[in-house]
């Protein structure tokens, strides 16, 4: 188990579409990641000063410079930067203001489109301003791609001081939602941490638009948890895109929250990476999942000496070596002390594995 990654760690992830290749790649240390045979559509950078430094160095090396998704975490996180590209097929850049912020490419069963580093232009407006500002961008750089926000099936917010002001992000989301007629939520995670730019937020987005009956998107089920929705945060638990080669499952940001919305184990890190690893569990189970076909994730701690409680639950649990990186950041509720996200895929002619007992009953 790579739990902490040893320097110069690599993890690699290929996913098959048929006529295009994806590439998620994890990594640690100064070693480059980069694929050059491929376009890159969005490089993430958690961590400090040392990962910005990589990440200027990695990005001014790629086939196809993509402006960075930056956040800063706290000290004592493992971080590290994560990359996102395809091959074997044409890209078109999406700009926004002259500046590079994701790329456009199609197959015969769908359009899809990849932003990042989506920053509003003014850091000292209004945080509610700014948020309404990165939404109006991600909707006009849609356009532009022939695509509108319906198509989203995948959404980041990183949120600078975010328990200051998330019930007005949240505010500012729904709406956007209602006007815009989004009616399947995409998965999402909203994070507590600093950028760079020192704006309130950063955004990034994943959006799928089928072509034809052969690639489908789907809210994926969370049996231990209801729908965010019921609580006022506008995203699903889950988002499936099933395509005819592969299958990808979309988790957002899960946490230690009870069937109706409440946290339990307040104070106690250990209890709450193990809840929050059992409801994740059961959302892969009702994909046909597991935990080895994980191609991306992210854990987020409030306190970073809880960090070693993870290497301990990994061991414990004997989980497979994850593309999984750390970072100290700030969780939406001010009694949350972990959450996870993750991108898991499987071809879609592996079996589909059988679901466990119905977690509703639990």
């Amino acid at each position: 188990m790579l739990c902490p990654p040893q320097e110069d760690t690599i993890i690699s992830r290929r996913i098959s579409h048929g006529t295009w290749t994806e590439h998620q790649t994890t990594y640690f240390g100064e070693q480059s990641a980069a694929d050059r045979d491929a376009t890159f559509a969005h490089v993430d950078s958690f961590g400090g000063e040392r990962w910005l430094s990589l990440v200027r160095k990695d990005v001014s090396g790629l086939r196809t410079p993509t402006s960075p998704t930056c956040v800063i975490s706290e000290k004592g996180a493992c971080g590290g930067l994560q990359t996102g590209s395809v091959s074997s097929t044409p890209t078109l850049p999406v700009f926004h203001n002259g500046r590079l912020i994701g790329q456009v490419f199609e197959d015969p069963d769908a359009k899809y489109c990849l932003l990042g580093g989506i920053y509003p232009s003014d850091p000292s407006a209004p945080p509610g301003a700014q948020a309404e500002e990165v939404f109006r961008i991600i909707e006009a750089s849609l356009a532009g791609a022939g695509m509108d926000f319906r198509h989203v099936v995948r959404t980041w917010f990183y949120n600078d001081r975010i328990l200051d002001w998330y019930a007005d992000f949240n505010r500012v989301r729904t709406t956007f939602f209602r006007e815009h007629g989004i009616t399947l939520l995409p998965a999402s995670t909203g994070i507590g941490a600093p950028n760079p730019l020192g704006t309130a937020l950063v955004a990034k987005v994943t959006a799928v638009l089928p072509k034809s009956d052969k690639l489908v998107v789907r809210m994926g089920r969370s049996p231990l948890q209801c729908e965010a929705s019921a609580y006022g945060s506008a995203f699903s638990r889950a988002i499936e895109v099933a395509g005819p080669h592969a299958r990808t499952l979309y988790v957002s940001g899960t946490a230690s929250i009870e069937h109706g919305g409440k946290t339990v184990h307040q104070g106690n890190t250990e209890l709450q990476i193990r809840k929050t690893m059992e409801v994740v569990q059961a959302i892969l189970d009702a994909a046909g999942m597991d935990p080895g076909d994980t191609t991306r994730a992210v854990a987020y701690f409030r306190r970073t000496e809880d960090i070693a409680l993870w290497h301990e639950y990994c061991l414990s649990e004997a989980l497979p070596a994850l593309p999984l990186v750390t970072a100290g950041c700030t969780i939406c509720r001010d009694d949350l002390l972990f959450e996870i996200e993750l991108d898991a895929s499987k071809s879609a002619g592996s079996p589909r594995r059988a679901e466990k007992p119905d977690y509703s009953r639990l």
